[in-house]
This record gives structure tokens, sequence and C-alpha cells, in this order.
């Protein structure tokens, strides 16, 4: 990482080279440290030696760890996060963001769209505050100019599914799991996702990487076809709402 917080999560952006001017070699003994501006975490230095070969560094990942709780920016993360990085942070704007993400219509929205790309059955309400929560953990609504409307494009992705076997008519499915992942060019950040230029889609895939089979997969990622795909919202009583919200 080329970037980090001085000081505290959120702090000012500094470069590796910005950093040790500040707080010297000796930052550890200063407790000075810097910080994650995508997790907020504590971060380390290296290669102070050589300024062109310099950056912060991750500090090792407790083991128990769920690879998805892991930052986006890691070098060890889970891969289906590459990609994701964003061009940069706005907090105060995040901050905003989220609670406009929050209020019934939109988080309707988003809830009805999820559902109807994991499938009924798939996505309770406690799993979507699971998505919402590493989404804050990620700090996904601070990414800059992100959109309202891609946000339920990214929840996706922060979670697994599992679809249960079914019994119906004597016949039987056999229950799998899947997750989303976005298709998008190759080394393009996070923002390509909400660029019109840009043709992007997110797709269903089984644990083992093939794709699910189904008429909508892969989804394009589209403002219009997101609204579309969500349907009416009517269906979502207030107290269902509520436990949307949970603790979140």
């Amino acid at each position: 990482m080329k970037i980090a917080c001085y000081g505290q999560p959120r702090g000012p952006f500094v470069s590796p080279q910005r950093f040790h001017e500040l707080a010297s070699s000796e930052y550890k003994t200063k407790g000075v440290f810097p910080f994650c501006p995508q997790c907020s975490e504590q971060l380390d230095l290296y290669g102070i030696n050589n300024w062109s070969l310099s950056r912060f560094d991750h500090q090792n990942r407790d083991p128990e760890l769920d690879p998805l709780d892991d930052c986006i920016l890691a070098n060890r993360t889970d891969s289906r996060f590459k990609g994701l990085e964003p061009d940069g942070w706005d907090y105060e704007r995040g901050e905003r963001l989220r609670k406009e993400f929050m209020q019934d219509e939109n988080l309707k929205v988003a809830y009805a769209f999820c559902l109807n790309l994991a499938r009924k059955g798939n996505l309770p309400a406690s799993k979507f505050r699971s998505m919402i929560k590493r989404a804050d953990k990620k700090q996904i609504w601070s990414y800059s100019d992100i959109p309202l409307w891609v946000v339920p494009y990214i929840l996706l992705t922060l979670e697994n599914f599992v679809q249960e076997a079914k019994v119906s008519s004597g016949k039987s499915t056999t229950g799998y799991e899947f997750h989303f992942v976005f298709e998008k060019p190759s080394r393009t950040t996070a923002s390509a996702l909400w660029n019109p230029v840009v043709a992007t889609s997110i797709k269903k895939i089984f644990s083992g990487g093939t794709i699910v089979n189904s008429d909508d997969n892969p989804f394009p990622i589209l403002e219009d076809q997101m609204r579309l795909k969500a349907g009416k919202t009517n269906w979502i009583r207030a107290d269902f709402l509520q436990g949307l919200r949970g603790l979140a």
C-alpha cells in the first residue's frame, strides 16, 4: 500500500516517505502508527532504505479470521475482492451515504434486489445484516464518488450463500453453495462498476468456481436493471424492515 492514515484511523493521508518524515523510524516506540484507510487497522512501514519500493503492510492475519472479513487492500486478501480497491476515500460523504441507504425505501430496494438474485430462501434478514456489517468494516460507503445504487451489488459479494436441496412433486434438487463475483476489466478499480462506458456485470458461481446456469446470470451492473430486478417492495412489512436494520 502506498497510502495510509497518519496517527489514527481516518487521519490525514500520507505516503510512506511522508510518514517517515513525521514519525521517523522510531514510530513504534513513539506510539505513532499508520492506519489502513480501508479497514482502519494498524499497519507497518517497510522499505525506508529505498523509497521507490517503500510501502505500508497489514500485520499478520488472525488465523481464525473469516477470509471474507479481511481487508480488500491486504496482499493476502481473497481473490474475489481483487479489483474492489477504491480510487480514494471520502469519509464524511460515506457517513451520509450510509444514512441514505438505511432509509426505508432504499433499504427495501436493496434487499429486494439482493433477494431476487440470490433467490427466495437464501437471504434471511440475519445474512443481509451481516452483509451491511462487512460493508461497514470495509468502509464501502466511503469510496470516492460511489453512487447509492451500486451498494447492493457490492453487498452481494460480501457473503457466501447456500441453496438448500428441495423436494417438490416427487422431484428433488441438489443443494449447493455459491457466491457472487464481479466481471470487469482487469486492472480496474471499483469505480469501473459505476462508469457508464465500462461494461461490468455480477455473476453467481458455485463454490468450486463454475458459473451457475440461469437466465439472469451474469447480471449487468446498471441502475435501471437493478431497480427492475428489485421490483415492487410493498410486500416488505415494517417489522421485517426493522429486522433488516437490526443493530446496524
